[in-house]
């Protein structure tokens, strides 16, 4: 029987992560694998791209291999978040022609699925960071507050990551 594709991505991208922890250390990710089931594999369910079944195995695979003890789930997840208006700014600002090419129907949707994912996140702790607050493209020491606000995160959060 043939694993299908979406399966396989999710195999994939979990053997990825595992490597990650692997390796030890400290890593920074642009998107995690639980963006991977929250948003993506639900969209796909939800416009009819992905059958019934091969969600309801998605979904099942993706609690029994990450959502567990076992799973090394990370210490922090930075969510960097901003109204519609300012995130298709900062689209059309960086000139990347396959974003401006993109529908804005489509940033809508993703900006609308992400909002409604993070708000149900738990696996880790989140800090929010609003768009707004820090521009590293006119001021790049701001790296400084961001990183400072971080730390002050993690310190407050570190006794939820030890379990």
């Amino acid at each position: 029987m043939e694993l299908p594709f979406t399966n396989l991505f999710l195999a994939e991208r979990f053997k990825e992560q595992k490597r990650i922890f692997e390796y030890g250390g400290g890593f920074i990710q642009d998107r995690s694998i639980y963006e991977d089931t929250g948003i993506f594999a639900k969209m796909h369910f939800d416009k009819g791209t992905m059958s019934p079944t091969d969600y309801e195995t998605y979904t099942n695979l993706f609690d029994a291999m990450v959502m567990t003890p076992y799973f090394p789930h990370p210490d922090l997840l930075i969510y960097l978040e901003g109204s519609i208006d300012n995130i298709l700014d900062r689209i059309e600002e960086r000139g990347r022609p396959m974003e401006q090419q993109t529908d804005k129907a489509y940033w809508h949707e993703m900006h609308d699925r992400y909002e409604n994912w993070i708000d149900g996140f738990n696996s880790c702790p989140v800090l929010r960071l609003d768009i707004n607050d820090y521009d590293l493209m006119k001021n790049p020491d701001s790296i400084e507050l961001i990183l400072e606000r971080i730390g002050h995160f993690m310190e407050q959060t570190s006794h939820l990551r030890r379990r």
